[in-house]
């Protein structure tokens, strides 16, 4: 009993207490605002299909996809709820928003809302504002690229952070330390939401609980997902998405089955190393969706240093209860039943996307 209850504590913690189905599931919206010399801001969102229709109030179980009828008939309704949420202010006046534009082609998980705030004159000193869904679910976020005559930069939004405040002539003055933490943040989230990549790092480190061979793990699955990080955000090599996700889930499926028949334990750093490489490629794709940048070394400098954070952060707290499961009796029975669980849930990933593809 004891062993069952420890086993479901743990992969608890890793798995965040969700289903299979959501293993990248987070309330998310990505946003692009341009602003251009004539005083016109260009503000476009992508958001969440099933939280539009929440904050519209039409009927979603988060299942059945919301047909796209349904938000034409609320469409008056849709369009109040961006321009009153959506803000931007030149100088401190309001910047009045012009007609929304609506693109369904995303259906069934996203639709992309574009509107132009139209500023008089010269935007010296910019304040964009952002409101979407946050009385529906404190922990939404948005992420994305504030667009500016002299440069680019991140925005990052949450319930806590609902304006940004620029200087426009100076933007791309802004010194590099002014981003870096941001940058850290995203990747800090990104490794936490990324379930499946924490559950493969988990089952690494099921037979291997003593320091030296953790930190050759670490080291190798560190090395190897930084690798190929780097080559695909310079555009080194570009490897199409949908593959790699059913080889990160299989990855999580071949240690699951080396743990149960306790083969290459001693090895592990390899494995950790081997598909380190396809999870870099995983990395990749969430760092591309955030429409930042391609090719700054800031970006990925900021994002992998926050994704190491993250994970070293996991595996610290992890440790001392791994080495106090390692030390009992039901130890091999329970990794071993452990193992089985996680191989269910990796199965399952693997045809769920195999379906998607």
């Amino acid at each position: 009993m004891r062993a069952a209850v420890f086993l479901c504590v743990l992969i608890v913690a890793v798995v965040g207490g969700e289903p299979p189905a959501t293993a990248h599931k987070t309330s998310l919206s990505r946003i692009d605002v341009a602003v251009s010399t004539d005083g016109t801001v260009d503000y476009r969102v992508r958001v969440s299909a099933h939280d539009l229709a929440v904050a519209l109030g039409i009927p979603t179980d988060l299942v059945t996809p919301v047909p796209k009828a349904a938000f034409e008939t609320r469409r008056d309704t849709l369009d109040d709820y961006v321009r009153t949420r959506l803000g931007v202010l030149a100088q401190g006046a309001p910047c009045p928003p012009g007609s929304v534009d609506v693109d369904y082609a995303g259906l069934p998980n996203e639709i992309a809302i574009a509107v132009p705030f139209h500023c008089p004159g010269a935007i010296r000193d910019l304040t964009v504002g952002y409101f979407l869904f946050f009385d529906i679910d404190a922990a939404h976020r948005s992420l994305g690229t504030l667009r500016l005559p002299g440069g680019t930069q991140e925005i990052l939004f949450d319930r806590t952070v609902t304006r940004l405040d620029v200087t426009v002539a100076s933007a791309a003055e802004a010194p590099w330390y002014a981003r870096l933490g941001g940058l850290v943040r995203l990747g800090i989230e990104h490794i936490w939401a990324g379930i499946d990549h924490l559950l493969f790092l988990f089952a690494l480190l099921v037979g291997s609980v003593r320091v030296w061979p953790i930190v050759k793990i670490v080291t190798s699955f560190t090395a190897a997902h930084s690798l190929t990080l780097g080559l695909a955000w310079f555009d080194v090599v570009s490897p199409p998405a949908r593959p790699i996700e059913v080889l990160i889930a299989l990855s999580i499926a071949f240690v699951a089955i080396e743990n149960i028949l306790g083969r290459g334990l001693s090895h592990r750093w390899m494995v950790a190393g081997g598909f380190g490489l396809v999870h870099g490629f995983g990395f990749y794709g969430a760092l591309r969706d955030l429409d930042i940048a391609s090719g700054a070394v800031l970006t990925l400098f900021g994002f992998n240093l926050g994704v190491e954070i993250g994970q070293l952060a996991v595996v610290g707290a992890l440790f001392m209860p791994l080495v106090w499961w390692a030390r009992q009796p039901w130890y091999a029975i329970s990794a071993r039943a452990g193992s089985g669980l996680i191989l269910v849930i990796a199965g399952w990933w693997v045809v769920e996307r195999l379906i998607a593809a």
